[in-house]
C-alpha cells in the first residue's frame, strides 16, 4: 500500500498543466511537422521576353533600345528531411520530467509495485546508448552504470529509507540526479549539443513508442466511456438517452474503426477527408484523466489513486505527447504509421470489448436511463478485466496473424532518425565518406528491410544523393517510393528533377501518375500546366491552371503562373482584367514581377503601391531579383524621380553580395541604366564597359548598347565603329544601327554599301534590316541633330556661356569642368571649354580637357585641330605628333598647311616664353 498518508499526497495540478503543454505541442507539430521536416518550396523559373526601354533618334529614324524582361512562372520542390533539434530537445526535457516524476511516485508504493515501476526506467536508461556519445572519453559503459547507480540507488533509498519523505521532495531529489546526469552528458559528450540531443532522442524512440503504447492501451475504452457518460449524465432522468442512442453512437463509433483496419489503414470519410486515429486519442486521453478517479476500483488494488494514478497519469502523457510531437516534427512514416495503426487497432477491439461489458453488466439500467457511468467499473455479472484481458489477447492475435509490424515499423522510425543525424554529420563532412555510407545503411535498413512503405528513409536516401550530386541514384530512390505507395512530395521531388528538355515524357509521366492518384493536390496540377509550357498544347496549360486555382483558390503559385501564362501568349488584355482583381504583397516577389512586367510591355499604368521588394532582402533569389529588375526598367522608363541614390547605393551592394554572384552582371546592368536615365552618361559608361568586353553573345549586346548611347550623345563616327564591334560578335540590330551612324557622320557612301551588305547577308532579319536601311539612306535625310535635349552637357554649356557672358569666370570654369569630367563626348562642349582654359591661359588645363575628349571621339577633326594646337601651347609636343600624323591623312593639303603654320607659331611662341622666364636679371631690382 502507499506509504504517504492521502492527506500529504502531492496535488497534481502543475502535472496536468504540464501534460496539456505537451499535448497542444504534439498539436502543434501535428500540422507544422510535415512541413518543417519536408519542407513544399516553390522554385522561381524564368522565360525571357523582348521590351523596348526607349527609342534613340538617328536622323529620321527610331532605334529601338532592347532588353529582355522576365516571366516568372512557379513550381515546386521538397527539400529535406530536416532534423529537428528543438524538436529533440524538447522530447528529452519531457521524458527527463517523465523519469523523476515516474521515480519519485513509484518509490512511494508497496515493493511489487515499486518493482514492477522501475523495470521500464532501466530498460530506458540501458536504451539510451550513452556510451556512443564517448563520455568520459571513452566507449565504455561506465556512464551507464553511473545512471544506473544514481537513478536506481536514489530511488531503492527513497523508498527503503524516506518512508515519511513527501512526494514533492522526492521529487526534488530526483529533479537534482537527473539534472545532473543531463549536465554531465553534455559536457563531456563529444559531439556537439545539437547532435547529442539528436543522437539521444534518435535513441529514446523505441521508449517513446512503449510510452504511446501504454497510454492507448489505457485510454482504449475511454471514448466508449465517455459516449456512456454523455448518455446519462443529466440531472433528470427525462433528459437522459436511452439504449438506441447508446448503440446508435457506439455503432458510429466503432464502425469506421473497423473499416480502417480491415482496409489497412484507410478510410475516407468525406471527400478529402480521412480518418486519423490519433485524432480519437484526443478525447479519450481528456475522458481518461476526467474519469479517471471513477476507474479507481479498476486499479486501487493495484496503484491508489490519491498518491499514484494521479500523477502517473499526467506523466505518461506528457511523455507520449513529446514523442509523438518528435515523431511529427520529424515526419517519420513508420512512426505515425505505427502509432495509427495500434491506437485504431486498440480502440477498436479493447473499446469493443468495454462495449460488451457495458451492455451485459448494465443495459437493464442503460433502459431504466439511471446514470451508469457512476457504477460502471463495478460490475455485477461480467468482471472489468475479463473483457480487458480479452481485448488485448485480441490485439496481440492481430499483431501475430500481421507478422508483428509495429515493432518493426518503431525500429524503422528509430533508424529513420539515426539515419537522419548522420547524413547532416556526413554534410558537415563532406570528406568522410563512412557517414555517408553509414547514413545510407540506416536508410536501406530502415525502408528496404523494416517497413518498405518508408517514405522518409527513400527522402534522406535522395537527399544523401542529391548531396553528392548523384542525380540517377536520387531518382532511383525517389521512384523506389513511387512503386510503394504514391505519394504528393515525392511525385513534386521526382518531376523536379526531370529539368532536361529530353525528360519531358518522364515528367509528364511521374505528375499525371500523381494527379490521378493525388487528385486533390493543386500543386501537381500547378506543376503540371508548367510542364505543359515546353509544349505547343496551350489548351492542355490552361485546362490545369485552372484545375490548380479551383484546387487552391488565390493561392500565391495559381495568381503567378496565371498572369506568367497570359504574358507568355500575350493577351495583355486579359493579363490586365486578372492583375486588377489580384494584389501583390512583399512576400510574393513572383506575382509583383509579373505584375511590373505588363506594365513594361503595355501602355495602361498599373498601381505598384503594393509591389515592391522588400528592403531587407540581401539575398536575391530568382523572383525577387525579376522583381527587382523589372522595377529598375520601370524607373528608368516612367519613373525617373524613383531612381534616387539611396536606391542605386542598394542596387550597388546587392551586387557586392558574394550570394548574388549568379545576378552580378545584371545587377551591373541595371546600376548603368539607372545612371544613364539620370543622365549621369559617363558613370553609366564606366559600369557598362566591363560587361562589353568579351565576345559572347551577352558583351554584343552591351557593345550595342554602349554604340547606341554613343549615337545618340552625336559621337556617329565612334558608335559607327563600336556597333560595327558589336555586329561581329552577333549583335543582329547592331549592322542597321551602323548605317545611320556612318550616315550622320556624314560617311553617305560608306552607309550605302554597309546597306548593300546587308541586303546581302544569308540571314532573312539582316535582308530586311538592310532593306529598310538602304531606303533611308537613299533618302539621304540624314543631318546631325546638333544638341539636342537628350545629349548630356548642352545645358552645361549654355549655363557656362552665360556666366561668361556676365563676366563670372569661377561661376564659367564650374561647368566646363563638369563639361569635362561628366560629359567628355560632347565634342561642343569640349571644345569650349579648351578654348575657355586656353583664354586664362590655362594651357595645361585646355590639353587634358582636348585629350579626354578624343578619348571619347577618337577620330574628330575639330577635336584633334584644337589638340594638337593646344599641346603646343603646352609645350607637350611629342604627344602631338600621333594627331599631326592623323591630320594629315585627313585634311586637304591646304588647311593642313595652315594649321601647321599655326601649330609653329604657337610652339615658338611656347619656346620664346619659356626662354624670357629662363634668363634671370643681373640684379634685383630691389637691391
Amino acid at each position: 500500500m502507499n506509504k504517504l498518508l492521502p492527506t500529504r499526497a502531492w496535488r497534481p495540478t502543475w502535472l496536468i498543466g504540464l501534460a496539456t503543454l505537451a499535448v497542444g505541442l504534439a498539436v502543434f507539430y501535428y500540422f507544422t511537422g510535415e512541413a518543417g521536416a519536408l519542407p513544399l518550396r516553390l522554385v522561381p523559373h524564368l522565360q525571357a521576353v523582348p521590351l523596348t526601354l526607349e527609342h534613340v533618334a538617328a536622323g529620321p529614324v527610331r532605334l529601338p533600345v532592347q532588353a529582355s524582361g522576365f516571366i516568372v512562372s512557379l513550381t515546386h520542390d521538397v527539400a529535406g528531411p530536416f532534423t529537428q533539434p528543438l524538436a529533440a530537445s524538447i522530447f528529452l526535457v519531457l521524458l527527463a520530467g517523465l523519469l523523476v516524476g515516474w521515480v519519485a511516485v513509484v518509490s512511494t508504493l508497496a515493493r511489487p509495485a515499486f518493482v514492477v515501476g522501475m523495470v521500464p526506467v532501466i530498460f530506458l536508461l540501458l536504451s539510451l546508448n550513452t556510451e556512443s556519445l564517448g563520455i568520459f572519453s571513452t566507449g565504455e559503459r561506465y556512464f551507464l552504470y553511473l545512471m544506473l547507480v544514481l537513478v536506481g540507488g536514489g530511488a531503492f533509498a527513497l523508498h527503503a529509507f524516506a518512508e515519511r519523505l513527501s512526494l514533492g521532495w522526492r521529487a526534488v531529489a530526483m529533479g537534482a540526479v537527473v539534472a545532473g546526469l543531463g549536465a554531465l552528458i553534455l559536457a563531456q559528450s563529444q559531439l556537439p549539443a545539437t547532435e547529442t540531443a539528436l543522437q539521444l532522442a534518435a535513441y529514446a524512440t523505441p521508449g517513446g513508442a512503449v510510452l504511446v503504447a501504454l497510454l492507448v492501451l489505457w485510454v482504449g475504452i475511454e471514448n466508449i466511456r465517455a459516449l456512456l457518460w454523455f448518455n446519462t449524465q443529466a440531472e433528470q432522468p427525462g433528459s437522459r438517452f436511452g439504449l438506441g442512442p447508446f448503440l446508435a453512437a457506439s455503432g458510429l463509433y466503432l464502425g469506421p474503426l473497423l473499416l480502417y483496419v480491415w482496409n489497412d489503414g484507410a478510410l475516407e470519410l468525406l471527400p478529402g477527408v480521412s480518418l486519423d486515429p490519433l485524432v480519437l486519442l484526443l478525447p479519450a486521453v481528456l475522458a481518461g484523466g476526467l474519469g479517471l478517479r471513477l476507474r479507481a476500483p479498476s486499479y486501487a488494488g493495484w496503484v491508489p489513486y490519491a498518491g499514484g494514478l494521479a500523477q502517473l497519469y499526467p506523466l505518461v502523457v506528457t511523455g507520449s505527447a513529446g514523442a509523438l510531437a518528435y515523431a511529427f516534427a520529424t515526419a517519420n512514416t513508420p512512426l505515425l504509421v505505427a502509432a495509427r495503426n495500434f491506437t485504431a487497432l486498440s480502440f477498436l477491439l479493447l473499446g469493443g470489448s468495454f462495449w460488451v461489458y457495458v451492455l451485459m453488466n448494465f443495459m437493464p439500467l442503460i433502459q431504466q436511463r439511471l446514470r451508469v457511468y457512476r457504477v460502471v467499473f463495478e460490475p455485477r455479472r461480467l468482471p472489468f478485466y475479463t473483457v480487458y484481458i480479452l481485448g488485448l489477447g485480441g490485439i496481440a492475435i492481430v499483431q501475430t496473424r500481421q507478422n508483428l509490424t509495429i515493432p518493426d515499423q518503431v525500429q524503422a522510425g528509430q533508424y529513420n532518425n539515426l539515419g537522419d543525424l548522420t547524413r547532416q554529420q556526413s554534410e558537415d563532412r563532406p570528406d568522410d565518406l563512412s557517414l555517408a555510407l553509414l547514413a545510407e545503411r540506416y536508410y536501406a535498413e530502415s525502408g528496404d528491410v523494416l517497413y518498405r512503405a518508408n517514405r522518409h528513409a527513400q527522402f534522406g536516401r535522395a537527399a544523401l544523393y542529391r548531396f553528392r550530386q548523384q542525380r540517377q541514384n536520387e531518382i532511383n530512390a525517389l521512384r523506389r517510393a513511387l512503386l510503394r505507395g504514391p505519394s504528393e512530395k515525392v511525385s513534386l521531388r521526382l518531376a523536379a528533377l526531370y529539368n532536361e528538355p529530353t525528360d519531358l515524357f518522364e515528367g509528364l509521366d511521374v505528375l499525371r501518375r500523381g494527379l490521378k492518384a493525388q487528385p486533390r493536390s493543386a500543386a501537381l496540377a500547378a506543376d503540371l500546366a508548367q510542364l505543359f509550357t515546353q509544349t505547343s498544347l496551350t489548351d492542355s496549360v490552361a485546362f490545369y491552371l485552372d484545375k490548380a486555382e479551383r484546387l487552391a483558390p488565390g493561392s500565391y503559385a495559381s495568381r503567378t503562373n496565371q498572369l506568367g501564362f497570359l504574358l507568355a501568349q500575350n493577351l495583355l488584355a486579359e493579363a490586365h482584367k486578372l492583375s486588377d482583381k489580384l494584389a501583390a504583397s512583399a512576400n510574393e516577389p513572383a506575382f509583383a514581377s509579373n505584375r511590373a512586367l505588363l506594365q513594361l510591355r503595355s501602355a495602361q499604368a498599373v498601381d505598384m503601391a503594393s509591389d515592391p521588394p522588400a528592403e531587407n532582402v540581401v539575398e536575391l533569389d530568382d523572383a525577387r531579383f525579376a522583381q527587382l529588375y523589372h522595377l529598375v526598367l520601370l524607373n528608368v522608363t516612367r519613373y525617373k524621380d524613383r531612381l534616387t541614390p539611396q536606391f542605386l547605393a542598394r542596387l550597388a551592394r546587392l551586387g557586392n553580395q558574394p550570394a548574388n554572384a549568379n545576378y552580378y552582371e545584371q545587377l551591373q546592368f541595371l546600376q548603368a541604366l539607372g545612371r544613364h536615365a539620370l543622365g549621369q552618361e559617363q558613370t553609366a559608361r564606366q559600369l557598362l564597359l566591363p560587361l562589353a568586353t568579351g565576345t559572347t553573345a551577352s558583351a554584343a549586346y552591351y557593345q550595342e548598347l554602349l554604340g547606341l548611347w554613343q549615337l545618340e550623345q552625336g559621337q556617329y563616327v565612334t558608335a559607327a565603329d563600336q556597333l560595327a564591334f558589336a555586329a561581329t560578335h552577333g549583335a543582329v540590330a547592331a549592322s542597321e544601327a551602323r548605317v545611320y551612324a556612318l550616315a550622320l557622320s556624314g560617311q553617305l557612301d560608306s552607309a550605302g554599301v554597309a546597306a548593300t551588305r546587308l541586303v546581302n547577308a544569308p540571314d532573312s532579319a539582316q535582308r530586311a534590316l538592310g532593306r529598310r536601311a538602304q531606303q533611308y539612306v537613299a533618302a539621304g535625310n540624314f543631318m546631325p541633330s546638333g544638341n539636342g535635349p537628350a545629349r548630356v552637357g548642352s545645358k552645361w554649356l549654355a549655363q557656362a556661356q552665360q556666366a561668361e557672358q556676365r563676366n563670372n569666370a569661377d561661376e564659367a570654369a564650374r561647368y566646363y569642368q563638369r563639361i569635362v569630367r561628366e560629359a567628355p563626348f560632347n565634342e561642343a562642349g569640349v571644345l569650349a571649354a579648351a578654348r575657355f582654359y586656353t583664354r586664362r591661359r590655362d594651357y595645361t588645363a585646355a590639353y587634358e580637357a582636348l585629350r579626354v575628349g578624343l578619348d571619347e571621339n577618337p577620330f574628330s577633326l575639330p577635336l584633334l585641330r584644337a589638340y594638337v594646337l593646344a599641346a603646343a601651347d603646352a609645350g607637350l609636343t611629342d604627344y602631338a605628333a600621333d594627331a599631326l600624323a592623323q591630320l594629315r591623312r585627313q585634311l586637304a593639303p591646304a588647311a593642313y598647311a595652315i594649321l601647321a603654320a599655326e601649330y609653329r607659331a604657337r610652339q615658338a611662341a611656347r619656346a620664346h616664353a619659356a626662354d624670357s622666364f629662363s634668363v634671370a636679371p643681373a640684379a634685383s631690382p630691389l637691391q
